[in-house]
């Protein structure tokens, strides 16, 4: 029985339904995205053949604790599973739009740095294209791995 004489103000009602609304429908949008988000960075990331073994198994090990963690959370609640499908859905279209992710070097702060371009940025594409170029000129061989 809900004791009638019981006064909650206006801002804690507030409070309560917006960080209701936040993990039940905007939490699971946001686990969908980084969800596949991650796994497409990384199958980019991975193709390139640059990168690190440490570094490949590090960030598939995070995308996969992120995806399991979805899991999860739909297996509470049925409610959430269309959120979480938005978020995929959102990821997947935003995805399709990406040319390339590149790492490039930060000027000032000397740090490597995640760059995208995009499938619009002809000016960005032409410059990706020219260093892929110069880069097979100079005879630089994919890494490979060693037996």
């Amino acid at each position: 029985m809900i004791d009638q004489l019981l006064v909650i103000s206006p801002m804690a009602a507030l409070l309560f339904h917006l960080t209701q609304g936040f993990w039940l429908y905007a939490w699971p949008m946001i686990i969908g995205f980084l969800t596949i988000l991650g796994y497409q960075t990384l199958g980019r990331v991975t193709m390139a053949g640059n990168a690190k073994w440490p570094v490949v198994f590090g960030f598939a090990s995070v995308v996969s604790m992120v995806s399991l963690g979805g899991w999860v959370m739909m297996a509470r609640g049925i409610h959430m599973i269309p959120f979480y499908g938005c978020g995929v859905g959102l990821a997947s279209a935003l995805m399709s739009r990406v040319y390339a992710v590149t790492i490039r070097v930060h000027p000032r702060l000397r740090v490597r740095v995640l760059q995208v371009i995009w499938r619009g940025d002809t000016e960005g594409i032409g410059k990706l294209q020219q260093a892929l170029r110069a880069r097979a000129a100079r005879g630089a061989k994919p890494v490979s791995v060693p037996e």
